[in-house]
């Protein structure tokens, strides 16, 4: 195995195929960020995106309180003893690489829930970063544009600028939300079902 694959191999969860896997990573996520984009747009008073009490500092609270718990989970996955977790999930693939060969296989409730915190854990630390750096870097972000860029163009690219980072803020969060719910249903039901 390559350093490479190594690195990226908390985001194996995105490559496991199963029916509604799809719904909670994509498609729930994008409709959630397209409705607050537009709902963010049509507000008579803007939200603070950036700055003290502004929704990335909100955001950045809530991203950061998340890895631990998701590494708990994680380990508690880990953990369990046998049952019904070591059988394989119907319908659930993921392509795995191991001494240069590559295939489809079936994975275990296991393998699905250990994928599935590590993804979330990641993917909290990648908001985190994303909006303390969005924090960060807006006001020169703002005063770049507006020195490179005629006062319509700049206003222009400004909105585009704040909608992008409302839009990665809200995906990256409602990713999260729904991709926990999911792994709730997981850990709270389907580890006590029959898998056949």
């Amino acid at each position: 195995m390559t350093a490479a694959y190594q690195f990226w191999r908390p985001l194996a969860f995105l490559a496991v195929r199963g029916p509604t896997l799809d719904l909670y990573r994509w498609v729930l996520p994008l409709l959630t960020t397209l409705v607050v984009c537009v709902a963010y747009a049509s507000l008579p008073l803007q939200i603070d995106l950036v700055g003290d009490k502004s929704a990335s500092d909100y955001l950045i609270s809530f991203f950061s309180s998340l890895p631990g718990f998701f590494i708990a989970a994680l380990a508690a996955v880990v953990a369990f003893a046998g049952g019904d977790l070591d059988k394989a999930v119907p319908k659930m693939t993921v392509k795995i690489i191991a001494h240069g060969d590559e295939a489809d296989n079936e994975i275990s409730l296991r393998v699905f829930l250990s994928y599935l915190f590590a993804y979330l854990t990641v993917i909290s630390f990648v908001g985190f970063f994303f909006c303390l750096g969005g924090s960060l870097l807006a006001e020169n972000a703002v005063t770049v544009i507006k020195s490179a860029l005629d006062a319509e163009t700049a206003l222009k690219a400004a909105w585009l600028l704040r909608t992008g980072f409302l839009g990665g803020m809200t995906f990256l969060a409602s990713s999260i939300v729904f991709c926990t719910v999911q792994g709730l249903y997981f850990l709270a039901e389907r580890v006590h079902q029959t898998l056949l």
